[in-house]
């Protein structure tokens, strides 16, 4: 990977990396012997030289046990992060449900906003619960905010100056995730489909929407039991697999289907787009549920007038316009079966879509623009909205 610390962060100063996730060493054995995509968080702590905070490591104290029996372990997590804070200079909290409480408990000990340094990524700042810690004040002591979706930086504007606010694009491996090495043969009898995730999919929806089109529908999501059915329909259809896999048996599915669907209830916040990405990455056009967090990676070449991560200026120009998927409108089966079915009878547009996909997905979110833009933003250089 390409080294950026010894320009942007001038000085070696201190990182500490906030995980909300145990440690897990097999992850690293996977990642080295090709069984799984990289990490983000692995490669920032590389390229920041940083320490890292897990829960374990706050669940090894007696303090951070009996804050988590009393408040949960995010709660935890950020104060042995406060007890921790001067022996660093920067803080990067990875999520909003440790960065929120750490930001409040620097404001009430009464440190000096900016030491340390604290950066914290926030994915959903819509429930009340999270705001809440902004009417108190949590504010001051978040130096800069990243968001991934126009929606999330909307809400974001609300309780922060724009210029503390960078709103930068998560990332996919395309280097695992890429056509495998041997050749995939075509599949024979009924086209298949995939779709992959469980947080906020509608795949009762997409059920019915294929249950009597003669496609074959592999949903990556645990087992049968996690997945509910329609409305008014008492068994899983015949050409409906639900089933869980590891990450190389889900490249060669992404390999062996026709496209991808992400079916989404509607959400304000960047749901399925790791799904999204991966099938980009894989040349793979996707069907997506047109929801008002999921605007800023796919383009639809009916809704140009979407806004979103690629449509800023130097960006849109270059590829920013190419198609890459089509939309839907959330929760209408009937749409959803005839998309299906339109690009099911245009194979030509679906290839398209999916060179175009992989070309975006190449350009402009590989891991290492992934690193150089949060390295960048963590440090405290100036960032744009996409720093391609």
């Amino acid at each position: 990977m390409k080294r950026y610390t010894r320009q942007m962060c001038a000085g070696k100063p201190r990182v500490l990396l906030v995980l909300a996730a145990s440690r897990s060493p097999m992850s690293e054995e996977e990642i080295a012997c090709g069984k799984r995509p990289h990490i983000d968080n692995y490669a920032l702590q590389q390229e920041l030289a940083a320490d890292v905070l897990h829960l374990d490591d706050a669940l090894a104290t007696l303090p951070g046990r009996l804050i988590a029996r009393l408040a949960g372990t995010r709660m935890a997590l950020a104060w042995t992060a406060f007890a921790r804070r001067r022996a660093y200079d920067i803080i990067y909290t990875t999520t909003e449900g440790v960065g929120l409480p750490l930001a409040l408990l620097l404001k009430l000990s009464g440190s000096a906003a900016g030491q340390p340094r604290h950066v914290s990524l926030a994915h959903y700042l819509t429930p009340l619960k999270k705001r809440l810690f902004f009417s108190f004040g949590a504010s001051s002591h978040i130096n800069t905010l990243i968001v991934h979706s126009t929606a999330q930086y909307q809400q974001a504007t609300r309780v922060l100056p724009a210029e503390r606010i960078a709103m930068l694009p998560y990332f996919v491996d395309v280097c695992f995730w890429r056509s495998p090495l041997e050749r995939v043969e075509a599949r024979e009898g009924e086209p298949l489909i995939c779709v992959v995730g469980r947080e906020f999919r509608d795949y009762a929806t997409l059920i019915e929407a294929v249950a009597t089109e003669p496609v074959a529908l592999r949903i990556v999501a645990g087992d049968a039991r996690s997945v509910p059915l329609p409305a008014g329909m008492a068994q899983m259809p015949a050409n409906v697999i639900v089933a869980g896999c590891d990450f190389v048996t889900l490249r060669t599915l992404y390999a062996e289907a026709r496209f991808v669907v992400v079916p989404l209830h509607e959400t304000d916040f960047q749901a399925g787009v790791t799904a999204i990405l991966e099938a980009m990455a894989m040349g793979k056009a996707v069907i997506v549920s047109g929801i008002r967090g999921q605007t800023d990676v796919v383009r639809d070449p009916r809704r140009a007038e979407i806004p979103g991560l690629l449509a800023v200026p130097g960006i849109a120009e270059e590829l920013g316009t190419l198609p890459t998927g089509l939309y839907v409108a959330p929760g209408d089966s009937q749409a959803l079966r005839e998309t299906i079915r339109y690009l099911l009878q245009h194979p030509q547009l679906a290839a398209e879509l999916g060179r175009n996909g992989q070309r975006v997905a190449e350009a402009y979110f590989s891991l290492e623009q992934f690193v150089e833009r949060f390295t960048t933003a963590i440090c405290g250089e100036p960032v744009m909205r996409l720093n391609a």
